[in-house]
């Protein structure tokens, strides 16, 4: 329901609201022409895999101009190793487990998950999505349609989200604002290494409706089939059996990176139609590591180690990268955030908890990078991994929980039933049979990635040869739990009715307005709620940010507000009667 409000002198009305920190209202200014536009190409479940990172079996052209003319980093780390707690540490630069974002998934699945609770993350007030800041300091934002942040999709976020987002969408009236996109490519995703048909059987058995899919679900998008994988030529890492089967999957997978490459392509080729390519910065990445059962939802290297490839246009390298072409430094997801928001010239608030990788981490590089695996559909298994440049050491939560457990997505996969078989068989050895159902009976694991990429050899009972180490590492994820808050010891039925009272999505005030030296004072009772409003006969929603000249409002405004992971207010509509 829509309220309407007639204009009467009003005293001004304090009351707590969160205002993001900018000079101007959501406005462009003199110089948006040079500021940057900024483009997000994320694809999904997927490690270094093409020819940057030393891997040609895919056809790359693209990427590989990309890689080629840009930054290449190679020690890059999700938070998770899964889609939906590592989006949400993409979107705001902060740890999953320390704004509620952790399990997988909280919002309603695809597959129903009986035992477990169904809610949005509330994350502290002060948090915010990259791409409010940005809208709020005069861009332009668009997303692909997955919106995957746990904490439900805010309004106030993206412009425009579309299956097919583009920069050419932009309104006449928006038509001058810089741009971010968001891309996300799930022709990669792990449903797309299954052949066909056993997609179409698990549609069937789940009763999905298949026409509601990304359409990169529904239709594999198109490729020159003369750079078909031979599986004979891929590479089977070591926990997997070397069969066709396993081969076959992989080989699947590096087609769907020469699909992706396609689609990449007409991007740039649009951006250099629209003469765009000069002032254009394009980062490369995934949403953390390969589809594979023991990399994705895993926190080994496999499941969080990704790609990423910055591409600078000349006039826009920062200083430290002029010279660089490939970078060695440690760097979390956390990070691409405030990266953005200095190319952007935007103001990166004190709460966050990534670093800019063109500052600040220049300056003083980290020394561990971090990750979290909590609950997995309906399977918990708490575990937390510090990384550095040559040690990986695992804490578990949960020592008597199996390494893997029956996850029902998963265990469609072909791959997973002939695993599955194998074990039954006897024929798998320790390397592809160990993180199958087993307990792991121990709380610590410890591996040299220097010579043990795979992660294999745990040598956390050889405390004589690593005790300093284990010794260092042990200390290092304590202190990041408890700098950052990790939730890991409050049960999710405590969390979620923390924030969701009584199991019921909250509800955010609306919001109010007052009248004084002829502006308008927009404020929200609610704690952490963005204020919006809306001129009319425009769609774009502009982010409030300082009060607003009752000189602009002749023909009223509608306004609106939002908490991450309630439900919106109503919208207020404001009519001034001059």
């Amino acid at each position: 329901m829509r309220h309407k409000i007639i204009y009467v002198l009003a005293l001004l009305f304090f009351c707590q609201c969160n205002v993001l920190t900018n000079t101007s209202n959501d406005q462009t200014t003199t110089n948006d022409q040079k500021r940057p536009n900024i483009i997000w190409l994320v694809a999904e479940d997927l490690s270094p895999r093409w020819a940057a990172y030393g891997d040609s079996l895919a056809h790359t052209p693209h990427m590989n101009t990309l890689s080629e003319q840009g930054v290449v980093f190679d020690n890059v780390f999700s938070a998770a190793g899964v889609c939906a707690p590592s989006r949400s540490s993409l979107i705001t630069g902060m740890y999953p487990s320390s704004i509620g974002t952790q399990h997988m998934r909280q919002s309603k699945s695809v597959i129903p998950m009986p035992g477990v609770p169904n809610y949005n993350a509330v994350p502290p007030a002060e948090v915010k999505a990259f791409p409010e800041l940005l809208r709020a300091a005069g861009y332009w934002t668009s997303s692909y349609r997955k919106l995957d942040y746990q904490f439900g999709n805010p309004f106030t976020i993206w412009d425009e989200v579309s299956d097919y987002p583009s920069w050419r969408n932009r309104s006449k009236e928006d038509q001058d604002r810089p741009f971010f996109m968001y891309y996300s490519f799930e022709i990669t995703h792990e449903i797309n290494i299954w052949p066909d048909s056993t997609k179409e059987k698990f549609f069937k058995d789940f009763n999905i409706d298949v026409t509601a899919l990304a359409p990169d679900v529904q239709k594999r998008p198109p490729f020159d089939p003369a750079y078909t994988v031979n599986p004979k030529d891929v590479d089977v890492p070591p926990f997997l059996p070397d069969n066709e089967v396993s081969r076959s999957h992989i080989a699947r997978l590096y087609d769907n990176i020469s699909r992706m490459d396609v689609q990449i392509g007409k991007i740039l080729q649009e951006l250099k139609e629209d003469g765009l390519m000069d002032n254009t910065i394009i980062f490369l990445t995934s949403d953390h590591g390969d589809c594979l059962p023991r990399a994705k939802r895993w926190i080994y290297d496999s499941g969080i180690k990704c790609p990423l490839v910055i591409y600078f246009p000349e006039k826009l390298k920062p200083t430290r990268y002029q010279q660089v072409q490939r970078d060695t430094a440690l760097y979390s997801f956390l990070d691409f955030v405030p990266t953005v928001l200095e190319l952007a010239n935007v103001e990166i608030p004190k709460y966050m908890q990534g670093k800019s990788m063109i500052s600040t981490l220049k300056e003083q590089p980290r020394d561990y990078i971090y990750a979290a695996r909590d609950r997995m559909d309906n399977r918990y298994d708490t575990r937390r991994a510090v990384r550095d440049h040559r040690y990986k050491y695992i804490r578990n939560f949960q020592p008597e929980v199996p390494y893997s457990q029956p996850i029902k997505f998963l265990n469609q996969m072909p791959l997973m039933q002939n695993i599955f078989a194998l074990e039954k068989e006897g024929k798998l050895n320790k390397a592809q049979s160990y993180w199958l159902y087993h307990p792991k009976n121990t709380a610590e694991e410890l591996y040299d990635l220097q010579n043990d990429p795979f992660e294999l050899n745990n040598l956390a009972a050889d405390t004589t040869q690593y005790e300093s180490v284990l010794k260092r590492m042990r200390g290092a994820l304590k202190e990041w739990q408890q700098e950052v808050n990790d939730l890991y010891l409050e049960e999710e039925v405590v969390q979620a009715e923390r924030m969701w009272p009584g199991g019921k999505q909250p509800v955010t005030d609306s919001p109010v307005y007052a009248i004084q030296d002829q502006k308008i004072h927009l404020t929200c009772s609610t704690e952490g709620a963005t204020i919006a409003y809306q001129y009319p006969d425009h769609n774009r929603w502009h982010i409030y940010t300082t009060p607003l000249p009752l000189e602009e409002l002749k023909n009223g405004v509608k306004i609106k507000s939002i908490r991450y992971g309630y439900q919106p207010s109503e919208e207020v509509q404001v009519q001034l009667n001059f």
